[in-house]
């Protein structure tokens, strides 16, 4: 059965132990999620199930909302409080008008290192793996778009952010950027994840909740995907749309005037039945709609 279970990941599991979790409970081998929380991390984790992880891509592709705290003094080799510590640091102050300069500075940046201890790949291999046996890797550089920093609270060797961002952003490397722009080692020391997308931490369920209450805790796809845009398809050209042709506009009835290249899009059938998600691309002769995600009506 399809449905996406949004819920609040407590600190200490991983998010693949969550995942096993759901399997055991709901007695499914196809689930997965959209996009990993560190052990210690807590907040919104987005579980999907049977024909639902098809697409995992779409969830992944959203803006997400992080609360973090930065803590002064030591830098580690993790560059949050689970790793080994680096370098330390006990005589500093943080000059707030300094503090927010950096974050300003930090907020408008286009790129980051990522962390040594992460599952992106350099020849195949995750970086992680590389550390681990013994390997002095270069962390790559990569393209981040940060939408907004504030900066919540500050005390003497902590500061609290609130930290909006499109996906793939590394929040454990913003935490150790933000000292270096300062000059004081620091590393992320608590994490949570408020909200992506649509999707917030506030409407999601224990894993507690889910092994008691099953499906039900899940939500369907019609209504995980009601906030996008949609259009409708009936008549002659139906069969051929869930055979696969792809789909012109003019064979549509849109609800709404075709969104801007990059969309994700809902495509209904009968009774408002989710037939596929397409998505808006751009070609020569202009915006056209193309099919990404086909599931059964």
């Amino acid at each position: 059965m399809e449905r996406v279970f949004l819920i609040d990941k407590p600190e200490g599991p991983s998010s693949h132990d969550l995942v096993d979790r759901v399997r055991r409970s709901l007695g499914i081998r196809r689930v997965g999620h959209t996009g990993t929380l560190d052990p210690f991390a807590s907040g919104l984790l987005l579980v999907l199930t049977g024909k639902a992880t098809r697409l995992a891509e779409v969830f992944r592709e959203h803006d997400k909302r992080y609360q973090g705290t930065v803590c002064f003094g030591s830098s580690t080799e993790t560059d949050d409080r689970e790793g080994a510590v680096l370098e330390s640091l006990e005589d500093f102050t943080v000059d707030r008008d300094a503090l927010h300069e950096s974050i300003l500075d930090l907020a408008s940046r286009k790129e980051q290192r990522v962390p040594l201890y992460s599952a992106i790949k350099i020849d195949g291999v995750p970086l992680y793996k590389r550390v681990r046996r013994g390997e002095k890797p270069e962390a790559p550089v990569r393209p981040v778009l940060i939408h907004d920093i504030r900066l919540l609270e500050q005390r003497e060797r902590e500061v609290d952010l609130e930290v909006h961002c499109a996906s793939g952003t590394y929040i454990r490397s913003l935490a150790r950027d933000l000292g270096e722009i300062l000059g004081i080692p620091s590393h992320l020391s608590s994490l949570r994840r408020n909200a992506a997308g649509p999707f917030s931490v506030k409407d999601a369920v224990s894993i507690e909740s889910i092994e008691e209450s099953g499906f039900e805790a899940g939500l369907p796809l019609g209504l995980a995907f009601a906030s996008l845009p949609s259009a409708r398809v009936s008549g002659d050209f139906l069969p051929r749309f869930l055979h696969g042709e792809q789909p012109r506009a003019e064979q549509l009835q849109m609800e709404s005037p075709l969104p801007e290249p990059g969309t994700w899009m809902r495509f209904l059938g009968e009774g408002d039945a989710l037939l596929a998600l397409g998505r808006v691309e751009m070609r020569e002769e202009g915006p056209a709609l193309r099919l990404r995600r086909m599931l059964e009506a």
